[in-house]
């Protein structure tokens, strides 16, 4: 029997690795339920590996629906109004929420249900940090109560009259959806890097790495972007050439970069999706001048040891970490709670399959 179709939106056209993960978990999952599935603006190399039906416009994607999943995504990511002004990915950002707003207004027959979504846990006036489209769009009976992977936005959502449940994130489950490509096994010691530029970045730390790949064999440095290279954003490190020590590993698709991932001895970043997902394969992650929400995530797995001083130095990084096998660093956690996170994550796709079935 025919079922019908879902749409699922998230803001892929910047190619981003998790926001792809999260639209074509959910994409897999409801076809497996006998549905139909449109995703909005998925990038095409990737629809056509996993058999999508992309959408180019809200409009587009709205038509001959009646639910809309929003795959996860910081959809509480705070703007001051000069930044919704002043930078490009803010306003594109606050216009995609015009025109889902614009939306419920046009198809007042579809709902609209985000799972798996958030922003930093913390609880802002709407009016300060929030367009009027993202207010409008939150505050619409359109939108129904979903699921957030911070607890702290549960209170958030009830700012625009919205009760949400919390669970852990949905890509805590990633390995189920996306296989990992490993990289060739080697007997050097493997560490994973994503930097963005600017503040958090040391030059000084970057120069020794390098330096020691070239003076050194028994290490191997892999620099990843998230963004296909496609798209041109280029706010993440990668030195100007490879060497035989050092890699770099750009994403192309999610099993690839999650192959990486997986590979590693130790991964260092600031991005918690890019860690998090190491992190349930097997691959421990220490947190690098990030922000305040991967450090809570962190510390709510007994993994204070993971987050570095902001001017720790790569002698400092080798002794306390890179010296250490990848099991027993990854041992450090609290190993119950990060299996008790996985188990309970299952909830974000059961939620997302009660949606389905009852709206789609």
């Amino acid at each position: 029997m025919n079922k019908g179709k879902v749409a699922i939106w998230a803001p892929l056209r910047y190619a981003n690795y998790g926001d792809d993960m999260q639209a074509i978990a959910f994409a897999q999952m409801i076809k497996d339920m006998g549905y139909g599935v449109k995703v909005f603006q998925l990038e095409e190399s990737l629809a056509g590996m996993y058999g999508l039906e992309t959408a180019a416009t809200v409009d587009e994607l709205c038509r001959d629906v009646n639910l809309v999943i929003i795959a996860g995504g910081a959809l509480l990511t705070p703007f001051r109004w000069y930044k919704r002004i002043l930078n490009k990915a803010a306003r594109e950002y606050e216009a995609d929420f015009h025109d889902l707003y614009n939306a419920t207004l046009k198809y007042p027959g579809v709902k609209f249900c985000a799972v798996s979504f958030g922003g930093d846990g913390k609880v802002k006036r709407p009016e300060t940090w929030f367009s009027k489209w993202r207010i409008g769009f939150f505050r619409s009976p359109s939108f129904i109560d979903g699921t957030v992977r911070l607890k702290g936005d549960v209170d958030m959502m009830k700012a625009f009259g919205k009760n949400v449940e919390y669970y852990p994130d949905m890509l805590f489950r990633a390995c189920d959806y996306f296989p990992p490509k490993m990289l060739a096994p080697t007997e050097k010691y493997r560490v994973g890097f994503n930097f963005k530029k600017g503040k958090y970045l040391d030059e000084k730390l970057i120069q020794d790495i390098l330096e020691y790949a070239s003076a050194h064999d028994d290490m191997e440095f892999h620099f990843t972007t998230t963004h296909m290279q496609k798209v041109g954003l280029n706010y993440q490190y990668v030195p100007a050439e490879e060497s035989k020590n050092v890699f770099i590993d750009r994403y192309e698709t999610p099993c690839q970069l999650l192959g990486v991932l997986a590979s590693m001895d130790c991964f260092m970043t600031s991005m918690l999706h890019v860690g998090l997902t190491g992190l349930t394969a097997g691959t421990p992650f220490i947190s690098y001048r990030g922000p305040g929400k991967t450090k809570s995530f962190l510390k709510s797995i007994g993994g204070d040891w993971a987050i570095l001083p902001e001017n720790i130095t790569f002698e400092q990084l080798k002794a306390r970490f890179w010296s250490k096998r990848r099991e027993d660093l990854y041992a450090l956690y609290d190993i119950a709670e990060i299996e008790r996170m996985k188990a309970e994550s299952l909830r974000q796709y059961e939620f997302c399959k009660d949606v389905v079935e009852k709206y789609g």
